[in-house]
């Protein structure tokens, strides 16, 4: 019984509550084993109790017994008349209490009675709960304030509980503004929002500073020297390497980046056949890439960059390919405007989906003359193309923050086929940030810890000290690639010089150092922490040079290149460049897997322990 510590304070209290333990069963609420059932319960008071950062439930029993006179699998009849049992001591009182760390709770799960539920232990415990005064689910809206919950994807009445709530954390996020325009997301983080993947970030990104720390050390050269710090692990101090006081790496010094002409009628017309497909692409990809592209030429060349019309095709080919996407844009749209209202009421996640939608599509880009106005029709393309994506891809469905991606897609195109089907190249590039594990988000913010402590260590080093050394505030930046922080004009510059896939892989983490880079001094001014540095961030939104930061990250690269053979072996792989042998092995392959960094889903339990540091 893991108990609260003394100093604990109770938060939360809910009386007449019935908590009882089931030992054995097989089938909830049909099969539970009648030995598993006492004759008489109590009504008790359950309370959370919280310290620093971790919680617990705590169920005391009133004094006055209460006995049960239904079948024992379930709580039907409660009769308080019968005669009292003598009173209980404080000493009979204590044994009966219940505690529940908060850590060892796996999910939640509503009975079909509404004042019912169940409590699972991850060991395999289970509590079976009912809530005399009030339903289950007013206990789960007062529990998101403490715990962050995950509802199941198979059954809406079942919450997964992925960790407590930072307090702190949550105000910053609260700075951060997200989604300036679309009101505080730090409420939805904790709402039951399972379309929106920030929930889970939260948990699993508070816990990031512990990976950067040790995921840096393990994937240095093994030749470097390592510092150890301590790491709190449970009761007991845990020693994990890390390299955050390692000395500066030796780089050359950076070359300074001239960025070209944007790509002209006359430069695009000598990669054009005759018959139309599209000739030295690897060219073509380096101009776009040094210089973007001519704003006449954004209709026909970004199908090509967003995969839509593949450069070998001939123009009579394109036309083909054209028709036959278009009519399978019509088909998508017809299946989900052939649901009929009592179809949505039997199809709950694609009525929540189509809800989000129209919220979302009615605040984006409203400031925007394309999408100003009411009754404007190019908010029903843009409501189409998402609910016809929503059908295309089911498993993904809608997430909040795509719709920040279709918009200029859309002002470009200004037709919902071609808007639809470079969305759906788009999302193929950018998917894996929508993902509700939210895998591919840790692992950015993972990489980019790596390469700003190799490119700007001091910068790196304030960070950590601050609390900011997880770099929350970049998550943004990485969710939709920029989009809120420059104009509509530039980030149309900065997604097609990223759609090239030059100069290495990853190239929007050098993006995001040199912005902070560039930020430098004003951060590190006044030893400015979290709260600060989020409001400089959240300050910068169309103020970035953009031409200045895409020269900055292009050099970066080249100082990077320059020195590859020294740069950790995590670095490589973010870059995609040759990983070097093992100096021990000559093994390509097992020097390989030291840079593996991101926690494997199907492990949990050892995800958490390498996320031992958790920000306070």
């Amino acid at each position: 019984m893991d108990k609260a510590p003394d100093e604990a304070k109770e938060v939360y209290s809910h009386h007449g509550v019935i908590v009882k333990k089931l030992e054995k069963y097989n089938e909830r609420e049909s099969a539970c084993s009648s030995s598993t059932f006492i004759s008489f319960v109590s009504s008790g008071t359950l309370s959370v109790l919280e310290h620093n950062n971790d919680r617990w439930l705590l169920w005391v029993p009133e004094e006055r017994n209460l006995s049960v006179e239904s079948d024992p699998t379930e709580w039907e009849v409660v009769n308080t008349e019968k005669p009292k049992p003598p009173s209980i001591n404080d000493e009979k009182l204590e044994s009966r209490k219940i505690w529940i760390n908060v850590k060892d709770l796996k999910s939640l799960q509503l009975r079909r009675n509404t004042n019912k539920m169940f409590f699972d232990l991850k060991d395999g415990t289970t509590f079976d709960v009912v809530f005399q005064h009030g339903d289950a689910q007013q206990f789960i809206s007062s529990f998101r304030s403490f715990v962050i919950l995950e509802r199941s994807r198979r059954s809406r009445q079942k919450f997964y509980v992925k960790g407590c709530v930072n307090r702190e954390l949550s105000k910053s996020f609260a700075e951060l503004d997200l989604f300036g325009e679309q009101g505080n997301l730090v409420a939805r983080f904790m709402k039951d929002l399972h379309d929106r993947p920030f929930e889970t970030t939260l948990t699993a990104f508070s816990k990031l500073t512990g990976v950067v720390a040790s995921g840096l050390s393990n994937t240095l050269r093994p030749d470097d020297e390592m510092v150890s710090q301590p790491s709190l692990q449970g009761d007991e101090y845990e020693v994990i390497p890390s390299t955050l006081d390692h000395p500066a790496m030796s780089l050359p010094p950076r070359p300074t980046i001239k960025r070209g002409d944007p790509l002209s009628v006359e430069e695009w017309m000598r990669h054009v056949q005759e018959d139309g497909s599209v000739i030295k692409v690897d060219t073509l990809l380096m101009t776009i890439f040094r210089g973007g592209i001519d704003p006449v030429l954004r209709y026909d060349v970004w199908k090509y960059l967003l995969n839509y019309i593949p450069y070998n095709c001939s123009q009579t080919e394109a036309a083909e390919l054209r028709k036959k996407k278009i009519q399978e844009y019509q088909t998508l749209c017809q299946q989900w405007r052939s649901i009929t209202p009592e179809q949505e009421d039997r199809f709950s996640l694609f009525k929540d989906r189509k809800s989000l939608i129209s919220k979302d599509v009615n605040r984006t880009d409203r400031t925007i003359d394309y999408f100003a106005g009411d009754d404007n029709p190019n908010l029903e393309s843009l409501n189409n193309i998402l609910m016809s994506y929503m059908m295309y891809n089911f498993d993904l469905g809608y997430v909040q923050g795509m719709s920040d991606l279709l918009s200029p897609i859309l002002m470009l195109m200004d037709n919902e086929h071609d808007a639809f089907w470079c969305f759906v190249g788009f999302m193929e590039k950018v998917m894996g940030n929508f993902m509700l594990e939210q895998t591919s988000m840790k692992e950015q913010l993972l990489q980019l810890a790596c390469l700003l402590q190799i490119l700007d260590p001091v910068l790196a080093n304030y960070l950590n000290s601050h609390e900011s050394g997880n770099l929350f505030f970049c998550f943004r930046w990485l969710l939709v690639l920029f989009k809120r922080e420059f104009t509509n004009d530039d980030i149309m510059v900065i997604w097609e010089v990223l759609w090239t896939d030059l100069p290495c892989r990853n190239f929007h983490l050098l993006l995001c150092i040199a912005i902070l880079e560039t930020e430098r001094e004003e951060i590190m001014a006044n030893e400015n922490g979290l709260s600060d540095i989020l409001a400089h961030v959240n300050s910068l939104s169309m103020n970035i040079d953009r031409e200045a930061i895409l020269s900055k990250a292009e050099a970066m690269y080249m100082q990077l290149l320059s020195n590859a053979e020294q740069l950790p072996i995590m670095a490589c792989v973010t870059l995609g460049l040759p990983v070097p042998p093992d100096p021990e092995t000559g093994d390509h392959e097992e020097h390989l897997k030291l840079s593996n960094m991101t926690p494997s889903d199907d492990d949990e339990d050892a995800f958490e322990k390498a996320m031992s540091h958790t920000f306070l």
